[in-house]
């Protein structure tokens, strides 16, 4: 039952990533490249099995992160990630560990789905 739980959540961001996927065109990274770099998260991020990201994970964290250098691409992946991460159906307290897990100081608010990512800088 668990694995075929995994198997959808993996699909399902899978079809996340396919449906944003031109959702950003002057970004530094995509929408698509930073959902594809950031799937070895999703089962610490819907809560299947680890109960912290695996090294993957992290360093498709610390590379997106990276990328989302300007206040444009920064404002277009807070969006792509409130959509992805409800769609997957992400658990907020795992979304918000993420960064700390990871040892990354993110410039986004990735734990709050109710940040205007219009005011990011």
């Amino acid at each position: 039952m668990e694995k075929k739980r995994m198997g959808w959540s993996v699909f399902a961001f899978g079809m996340v990533i396919m449906a944003l996927g031109a959702s950003l065109s002057d970004a530094e990274i995509s929408c698509t490249e930073a959902l594809r770099s950031l799937i070895p998260c999703t089962p610490f991020l819907v809560g299947f099995g680890s109960s912290a990201p695996n090294v993957v994970c992290c360093m498709g964290v610390q590379h997106v992160f990276e990328q989302a250098n300007t206040t444009t691409t920064r404002r277009d992946l807070c969006q792509c990630f409130q959509n992805a991460a409800s769609q997957i159906g992400a658990l907020p307290e795992r979304v918000k560990e993420l960064p700390q897990f990871c040892n990354i100081h993110v410039t986004l608010p990735i734990n709050d789905a109710n940040v205007n990512c219009s005011k990011i800088q």
